[in-house]
């Protein structure tokens, strides 16, 4: 509801700024050269409109319509300058052009028409209209919907993990100011079957392994761990439990980390937390990300259908056997899909169970080997990528029983779940297939990074060494 509200409201002020202007070119009279007063509003207000959608598009992606709810005004309020800033900018560029931009990096005077007519400062005083009313109604819905939450509605469900007396003072702080909107309802402990089933008037839910099924029934949107010694053990017991759910994860950071640079606490619910494993891509670009996967899919499936031909008349040549193979696979945040590719191994090559490719493995047919070592045997996947099963890049996705067994030898395996898995990767084009534990160790380093420095650039620079993988063969098996 909040997104909507404030898309409306944004539209609202910008309409209000359009007619506006309207008014102060045609019949004001303070734009000599544009004083018409036969000029009517209905021969505009589609211009407006056009205006309009352009700025709210803007908005999307500047970010301003993620939740900004319990977020700092100030913040908002600044990338709202910083993206009206941009939109003068570029209405600038669009009524003046190229005319405009030649006078002034030539040093030639002006028109009457941008200085002497008051063109040109009429601009900037509409964006000041439009920031201005923008701001206000903004402010306004957001007070009102705190409002809301003053009286008990629309608020997030919160654990606390450890009844503690940091804990108890998170607990405490949240029932006192309802209008940040989180509601702690209940707390999670280990020791929960000698503990009281209340503490600090909050009832104490379960252990740890019950973490799944409250997330669920409580639908619950954060957790903060509030444990008295925050051991990296300690952490590890909690995310080998929640990695895969879609909630935010907040630490309360001890005195010794925050002076030695562990953590760089952030101002949460109005308390210093550090929150564990977050998204740091800046919703612009994920908006961005996922049109250029369904551009760069839909481009690469088109070009690519020959080759595919070729791959499946060579398969069937080779043993008569099906072209393709389907496999269910685990996606973001746990969620399972079928996958596609082209068959490279013989049809029973899994008659013993799951298993790992090795190297030189004899399962893998003989254009089975040609098809792995140029990838193109990971084509059909593109078929995902436009489904929004899969991204373009991304960790590789993975097989539950595989999952099942890697969450409990490797610690935050299971925080992969948290990207969308993709046709190629940070960990493909650096490392080769998985033949043991150790390589997957490997490759989760490689995951890591890419989710700690996602981004536009490191998608592009991963594009192009998978260029250079195809070509070269390196790292295949």
């Amino acid at each position: 509801m909040e997104r909507y509200l404030v898309i409306l409201g944004d539209f609202v002020a910008l309409s209000f700024c359009f007619g506006l202007a309207f008014w102060v070119q045609f019949h004001s009279g303070w734009i000599a050269d544009k004083f018409d007063p036969s000029k009517i509003f209905a021969d505009y207000y589609h211009m407006g409109l056009v205006l309009n959608i352009g700025w709210l598009v803007l908005f999307c992606c500047a970010g301003l319509y993620r939740s900004w709810l319990l977020q700092s005004r100030t913040h908002q309020i600044l990338r709202v300058i910083r993206a009206v800033v941009l939109g003068i900018i570029i209405i600038i560029l669009c009524l003046f052009g190229v005319e405009f931009l030649g006078k002034v990096l030539s040093n030639e005077p002006l028109s009457g028409g941008y200085i002497y007519g008051s063109r040109f400062p009429w601009i900037f005083i509409y964006g000041g209209f439009a920031l201005s009313m923008v701001v206000c109604v903004r402010m306004f819905i957001y007070q009102c919907l705190r409002g809301l939450l003053r009286l008990g509605y629309g608020a997030n469900n919160i654990l606390v993990l450890g009844a503690t007396e940091a804990g108890k003072k998170i607990a405490e702080a949240l029932a006192k100011t309802p209008e940040r909107g989180q509601r702690v309802v209940g707390f999670v402990d280990e020791r929960y079957q000698v503990m009281e089933h209340q503490f600090a008037g909050v009832p104490v839910l379960g252990k740890y392994s019950d973490l799944p099924e409250l997330i669920k029934s409580k639908k619950i949107a954060g957790i903060i761990i509030a444990h008295d010694s925050n051991s990296p053990q300690e952490i590890m017991r909690v995310l080998v439990w929640i990695c895969e759910c879609p909630i935010h994860i907040y630490l309360v950071p001890e005195l010794y980390d925050v002076i030695h640079g562990q953590f760089k606490a952030n101002l949460v619910y109005g308390f210093e937390l550090q929150e564990l494993l977050p998204f740091t891509m800046p919703p612009w670009q994920v908006r961005i990300k996922r049109i250029i996967d369904i551009c760069f899919g839909a481009f690469l499936g088109i070009c690519s259908l020959p080759v595919c031909m070729l791959a499946a008349i060579a398969i069937k040549l080779d043993d008569r056997g099906p072209v393709f193979y389907s496999q269910e696979r685990i996606g973001l945040y746990g969620k399972p899909f079928f996958v596609y590719k082209f068959r490279t191994m013989r049809t029973d090559a899994e008659k013993f169970g799951a298993q790992w490719a090795t190297k030189n493995d004899p399962r893998i047919t003989r254009i089975g080997r040609f098809l792995r070592k140029t990838r193109i045997d990971e084509l059909p996947q593109i078929l995902c990528v436009l489904k929004g099963d899969m991204s373009m890049v991304g960790p590789r996705p993975e097989r539950a029983v595989f999952i099942g067994k890697l969450r409990e030898q490797i610690p935050f395996y299971i925080s992969r779940l948290k990207m969308k898995p993709g046709l190629t990767g940070w960990a493909q084009v650096c490392h080769h297939y998985d033949t043991s534990t150790e390589d997957v160790k490997i490759k989760l380093q490689y995951d890591m990074y890419y989710y700690e420095n996602m981004s536009l650039l490191l998608d592009f620079q991963i594009l192009v060494r998978t260029v250079y993988v195809v070509l070269t063969g390196k790292g295949a098996q």
